[in-house]
């Protein structure tokens, strides 16, 4: 399979072309290369680590929830040039999914951290764009500190808290999404958890009677690639690694 026939199969499994995202998204096949695919590394960020990380570990494709066109339009020169060349001149291949990866009901982000926490009665939840990107749902009742605890050790972080009690409600949309903690609020839901968020974050969820859980915007989206790498080998027996470069944010 080359990465034109992987591509395809990627842009119908996430639905690529109905789900809208930033502009800059770009999601889809970014940078092609030639050949047979037979190992994919798996990255949350593109940045110049994980492509020399991929190379190293003799990938043919990076499939990445961040790609390299964040910054927009702009020339092929410093950094954004070395990352292009260092592709290109390996011959790796770059697909790239953001909100699409978030939101897949079985291989997603969020769905990942939903299994994390055993959350049940599963719903959409967190509206963004016009459309609902994360899920809300129900747990056996569990202090937030220790709901908190056993998410920092499956997750290998550490989780800030905002406010305390036991939680039997709660949202979830995994990066920087603390924004949402408005819409958590006023559906009554007893906590959120989300990646990263802002100095007033802190203020919404205490007067918003919330607790709010920040527990990392890589940590929270490593589960969703995790997943796709697991599919594609079942699906196609193609080789797959994980690229684990943390930011601790």
């Amino acid at each position: 399979m080359d990465i034109l026939q992987l591509s395809h199969f990627l842009d119908n499994l996430l639905d690529i072309s109905s789900i809208s995202d930033a502009p800059n998204a770009q999601n889809g096949l970014q940078v092609q290369n030639t050949g047979e695919i037979k190992k994919i590394g798996l990255a949350v960020d593109l940045c110049q680590a994980t492509i020399d990380l991929a190379i190293e570990k003799k990938c043919d494709m990076l499939f990445v929830h961040h790609g390299i066109f964040w910054g927009g339009l702009q020339p092929l020169r410093g950094s954004f040039y070395k990352k292009i060349a260092s592709m290109i001149h390996a011959n790796l291949g770059l697909y790239s999914a953001h909100i699409p990866l978030d939101i897949h009901p079985v291989l997603g982000n969020n769905r990942a951290l939903a299994n994390l926490i055993g959350l049940e009665n599963i719903e959409p939840f967190g509206e963004y764009g016009g459309i609902k990107i994360g899920f809300k749902g129900t747990l056996p009742k569990i202090p937030a500190k220790t709901l908190a605890q056993d998410l920092a050790k499956k997750l290998g972080t550490q989780i800030k808290v905002v406010g305390e009690g036991d939680i039997e409600s709660i949202g979830l949309v995994s990066g920087g999404a603390a924004e949402i903690i408005g819409q958590a609020s006023r559906e009554g839901l007893c906590a959120y958890i989300t990646g990263e968020g802002a100095n007033h974050h802190y203020h919404e969820a205490v007067e918003g009677n919330c607790i709010l859980m920040l527990a990392g915007h890589y940590a929270t989206e490593t589960g969703g690639v995790k997943a796709m790498g697991q599919h594609l080998e079942k699906q196609f027996g193609i080789s797959h690694e994980f690229i684990d470069y943390p930011t601790g944010l």
